[in-house]
């Protein structure tokens, strides 16, 4: 017997997304937290899937997708940037 993934509701709306859903077929949001750090020209990117809590990607440290629609909100704001008086 193959085991399913065990699908999560939406963070928004509470509905259960279907196996093959990447959006809320309800209210649009992504089923994911991935990492908001998209590939491109200049680098592979990271788009790492993170738990729903996390506002913070736990693999590069950049803001995840449920933090950027906002949906979750960071405990400290622009936690994983430098304040200019830290980089002297």
């Amino acid at each position: 017997m193959g085991d399913k993934p065990v699908l999560k509701p939406c963070i928004r709306c509470g509905r259960i997304p279907g196996e093959e859903d990447e959006y809320c077929s309800d209210c649009g949001v992504p089923i994911l937290n991935r990492c908001s750090d998209e590939p491109g020209i200049f680098g592979k990117g990271c788009t790492f899937v993170n738990p729903p809590t996390a506002v913070y990607c736990t693999k590069c440290g950049e803001p995840t997708v449920y933090q950027l629609n906002g949906l979750i909100q960071p405990k400290y704001p622009n936690g994983n940037r430098p304040k200019s008086s830290d980089i002297n």
